[in-house]
């Protein structure tokens, strides 16, 4: 996790007075006051560093009384599958709700398409805490649904032991969600070459070759994360767009549904890596596609100081066989057991 210097001086002042004693020239209070100021100084974001899982969602009426769980078809219903990842300065969430049917085809319909856009929720961008008013803003740069690219989403919280309470302003009835979500744990001894990858990565670019070296076009993301954290746990998010349209109503029609997934890409679940053999699996279960659910990704890797090139596995493309190597740069490195 993030460190800071204030933090390790105030520790290496407190420890000093652990096993020695204030010294003569140097009264208690003010070794007080510096440990004050160092918890003041204290980054709010970072009490949020780590992979949450979520356990369950709670609603309220306007008064305040618990109302029964969500219906089936409606946000949190059953046994939903979601993470929310954040590293001190980003973050990234994922929640994909149960029983969602995998595609006929290779690609959806546009009523495949609405079903599987409003069974899974995905953003991702950078994070602030007001700490004074107890609230956490996810400043949103790229979303599944195209409405929520560039808003601010504010969400009080609550820390509760291993819980973290997170709860949306009220709705227009005044009814409210409470998000409830757990630490997902750290994993012990961690290799160093799983290590390497923790972090949050940002999308550069993407390049498409023949087997032969020639370079090939290929489409380019507007805005990406890939992250790695230290529980084991990975999400990728990929927006194709910086101006997807949203949508004309409250709810996408089918065809604005088919058009958000044709222009958005995630999955999430576990990695693992193969240093021997070069690559990284992503073992997905979840995803935008519902048909993703439980098929592994293999990445060979190859680390360029703080940017990181994955190649999935050649493919072909109007008859050639191609290869493909996705760029991400490091914005931040997160640590882990080792």
């Amino acid at each position: 996790m993030r460190t800071f210097l204030i933090t390790l001086s105030g520790t290496a002042v407190a420890a000093a007075l652990a096993c020695g004693g204030a010294p003569a020239e140097t009264p208690a209070a003010e070794g007080d006051a510096g440990a004050a100021a160092a918890d003041a100084a204290a980054d709010p974001r970072d009490r949020f560093v780590g992979a949450w899982k979520l356990v369950r969602v709670e609603r309220y009426d306007a008064a305040g009384a618990m109302q029964p769980p969500p219906a089936p078809g409606e946000f949190g219903a059953g046994s939903p599958l979601g993470y929310l990842m954040y590293d001190g300065e980003h973050m990234g969430v994922v929640i994909q709700q149960e029983g969602r049917q995998p595609y006929a085809g290779d690609q959806p319909t546009p009523d495949e398409a609405l079903a599987a856009l409003t069974s899974y929720t995905s953003y991702f961008g950078p994070y602030t805490v007001n700490e004074a008013e107890g609230y956490v803003t996810h400043h949103v740069i790229g979303s599944f649904n195209p409405g929520f690219t560039g808003q601010d989403n504010q969400r009080f919280y609550e820390f509760s032991g291993d819980e973290l309470a997170l709860q949306p302003p009220a709705g227009p009835s005044g009814a409210r969600l409470r998000i409830v979500w757990e630490k997902v744990p750290e994993l012990a001894d961690m290799p160093a070459e799983q290590r390497r990858f923790l972090g949050f990565w940002r999308i550069a670019e993407v390049e498409q070759q023949s087997l032969d070296g020639e370079s090939m076009p290929v489409d380019q993301y507007a805005e990406g994360y890939i992250i790695y954290m230290p529980s084991g746990l990975m999400a990728v998010h990929l927006m194709r767009e910086p101006d997807r349209p949203t949508y004309a109503g409250e709810r996408p029609t089918a065809d604005e549904a088919a058009a958000a997934v044709r222009t958005y890409g995630g999955y999430f679940g576990p990695f693992t890596v193969h240093a021997d053999d070069g690559y990284v699996m992503h073992r997905r279960t979840g995803g935008v596609d519902p048909g993703a659910a439980g098929v592994d990704a293999q990445r060979f890797y190859e680390f360029r100081g703080d940017r990181l090139v994955l190649m999935p596995p050649p493919r072909e493309v109007d008859g050639r066989t191609v290869r493909r190597f996705i760029h991400w740069d490091r914005i931040s490195t997160l640590d882990a057991p080792g």
